[in-house]
């Protein structure tokens, strides 16, 4: 019973994930250009301003002074990805970055191999949140995270109803399988050797690629960001453009 209880929340988002997935498919045969440029938006809502700028840059690294109010703000954005809480999945990323290509690592495809990381290895458990004990203590990250998958069930009934499967797979689902998978494209990518280079000799295999640090908004430079994870533009040179860094330089950062 302990073993299926710290494991529950992994569970209960791959349940979620194979319904947005579902919803993926079903966009790729159903979406027209109007309707896909929505799901663009919301991935980049997401993607961007949720999980890359609010719980990858400002929670898990504290790499900038955010604006007013904007870490709630962005946790929500994120949390509407779903990918885990703003706690389970910065516990994830910072033992990451503690045991980066060792045993220990919960996402490097250089222990797991490619698909495992791809489908299954950012689901995480409960058996060990010692790596967000300041996250812990903030009531807003705390009531979040046990109320994750009630929130989540919220969110689908509340559109299947108002506005049925089609929308709901636009505005929700869609994006949520777009984000799980582009995310799970930089954990594998950025530490195999494809169309990448390194800019850095970090201790681990880290790579940075030019394509992702296009689609996934600057993470793609993630051999840069390995080697100076406490700094908030991941892009070194004009060629890698960090829009995520754009967004915090230009709205998002205390002067």
């Amino acid at each position: 019973m302990d073993k299926i209880k710290n494991n529950l929340p992994a569970l209960l988002l791959f349940a979620f994930q194979v319904v947005a997935h579902i919803g993926l498919i079903y966009g790729i045969f159903y979406f027209n250009l109007i309707e896909w440029l929505a799901v663009l938006a919301v991935y980049f809502t997401t993607g961007c301003l949720g999980v890359s700028i609010t719980y990858h840059r400002l929670l898990s690294h504290k790499a900038f002074k955010p604006i007013k109010d904007w870490e709630k703000i962005g946790t929500l954005c994120a949390t509407w990805g779903l990918v885990g809480s703003s706690i389970a999945w910065v516990n994830n990323h910072r033992s990451h970055h503690r045991w980066t290509d060792e045993k220990q690592d919960p996402h490097s495809p250089v222990i797991l191999g490619f698909w495992n990381v791809q489908f299954l290895s950012m689901f995480y458990s409960e058996k060990n949140l010692g790596y967000v004990k300041d996250l812990l203590r903030k009531k807003f990250h705390l009531a979040v995270h046990k109320n994750y998958f009630w929130i989540h069930l919220g969110i689908i009934t509340t559109l299947l109803l108002v506005f049925g499967f089609h929308i709901t797979a636009i505005v929700y689902l869609a994006p949520a399988a777009i984000l799980w998978n582009m995310g799970s494209l930089i954990n594998n990518l950025g530490h195999i050797k494809t169309i990448s280079y390194r800019n850095f000799d970090t201790p681990d295999v880290s790579q940075n690629n030019p394509y992702l640090g296009l689609l996934v908004w600057g993470e793609g430079w993630h051999n840069n960001h390995h080697n100076a994870p406490a700094n908030a533009n991941f892009g070194t040179c004009i060629q890698e453009f960090d829009l995520g860094y754009y967004m915090i330089n230009k709205y998002l950062e205390v002067k």
